[in-house]
């Protein structure tokens, strides 16, 4: 480690800008006897105190010296500068001796919280991977998490194949274009990602197409010769085969999507109060519906933008679409209510989420972790905002103040 590291982590610390992860870091390297010297260095140079330290009274300065002192007796203390000499500047004594409780304050809460955790669940919470059922025209159900890579399925003029990156392959092995389209009646296929599943679909027609948690994709084995249309539940990211004589249409629920070629999200969860569409390449005409009328109502998106399709009709804005498209990337972005970060981790770490305080509209949090973080890790970063606390019970998140 050098010194460096030592300055720029003991600034933070100073400061009050250090995570509890840094905060640790430095507290460990501290007690480390070969860096008593740098340590005390360091501590020299904290004699510029904030106001509110050099305002202590006589009483309390007395009381925080005989501390200071009082620890060359306690065999654990850590040895954070040298006791035999003294230190002339009151307020110094007291920024150091803060720095150190604070800093020890930081790295036994840790501590203390991820024993909690570890007591209230002995069955550590992992996050999702790629998890999926095909369902076959016939009904056949086929584990994809439990069946081994490569061919899985022949249907008519395809074959079906599983491989080892988590995707689910459609090959034409019919070469004559004129053989390989179907006009009567075609055959579905459905795949299902359960709560905690993820999984990626390459249709007949190239189209790739990823399914986030509890989410399910119905499509032809083989497209008709006119369009191309799929039914989603849930959330999915497409990117479309390009083909100007068939379109390719979403449906979800009260909107239809149709596009000829592009990049785009669609959000439509059952238990959200709106169905998002985000464009990120191309163009996509939506068709919409409002909840139990027949009225109707459509637009047209540009890269960059996203619909809403709530109870009181269709919405256009501009947003982040990085953010909208994080979770196929492997990440979380959060930029939202509470409530509805909850819902994204219930369905990715297949947990239930009970309140004990009263839902707070105006509370939301911002930020960005791994997808493949434990639950625990998450949830860590969350409290540390300091307006909420967890308590892991089995599969259940108990939120409490």
């Amino acid at each position: 480690m050098s010194i460096t590291r030592f300055e720029y982590l003991f600034q933070l610390c100073i400061n009050n800008d250090a995570t509890p992860e840094q905060r640790e870091e430095m507290l460990e390297l501290m007690a480390l006897p070969e860096n008593e010297s740098i340590a005390e260095k360091l501590l020299h140079k904290a004699y510029e105190v904030p106001k509110q330290t050099q305002d202590l009274d006589s009483e309390k300065r007395d009381a925080i010296l005989n501390a200071i002192y009082n620890a060359d007796k306690i065999e654990s203390a850590p040895r954070l500068f040298p006791r035999r000499k003294q230190f002339v500047k009151w307020p110094a004594a007291a920024a150091i001796l803060i720095f150190f409780f604070s800093t020890a304050y930081f790295f036994i809460q840790k501590k203390q919280q991820e024993q909690l955790i570890t007591i209230t669940n002995k069955n550590k919470i992992l996050p999702g991977r790629n998890k999926a059922t095909l369902t076959l025209a016939d009904g056949s159900k086929i584990d994809l998490d439990d069946a081994k890579t490569g061919g899985i399925a022949k249907q008519s003029q395809l074959r079906v194949t599983k491989t080892a990156a988590g995707q689910l392959v459609y090959t034409i092995t019919n070469t004559n274009p004129a053989s390989s389209e179907t006009t009567d009646k075609p055959s579905y296929n459905t795949i299902e990602t359960p709560v905690g599943g993820q999984y990626q679909v390459i249709l007949s027609d190239g189209t790739r197409v990823w399914l986030n948690a509890a989410s399910s994709l119905k499509y032809p084995t083989q497209f008709a010769a006119s369009e191309r249309q799929v039914e989603l539940t849930g959330e999915g990211y497409f990117e479309v085969t390009k083909n100007k004589a068939k379109p390719f249409k979403v449906i979800t629920g009260r909107q239809e999507i149709e596009v000829l070629g592009t990049h785009f999200n669609v959000n439509a969860y059952t238990d959200e109060n709106a169905i998002t569409t985000t464009l990120l390449e191309g163009s996509v005409k939506i068709a919409a519906r409002l909840k139990n009328q027949s009225v109707q109502q459509s637009t047209i998106l540009k890269p960059g933008q996203q619909s809403i399709l709530g109870n009181t009709g269709l919405a256009v804005g501009n947003v982040n679409t990085e953010d909208v498209v994080a979770w196929k990337n492997g990440y979380f972005s959060f930029n939202e209510d509470f409530e509805s970060i909850m819902r994204r981790l219930s369905r990715w770490y297949n947990i239930d989420v009970v309140y004990k305080i009263d839902k707070d509209p105006d509370l939301s949090f911002g930020g960005k972790i791994s997808r493949s973080k434990s639950i625990n890790s998450v949830l860590n970063i969350i409290e540390t905002t300091g307006n909420v606390h967890f308590k892991i019970e089995g599969r259940r998140i108990i939120v409490t103040k």
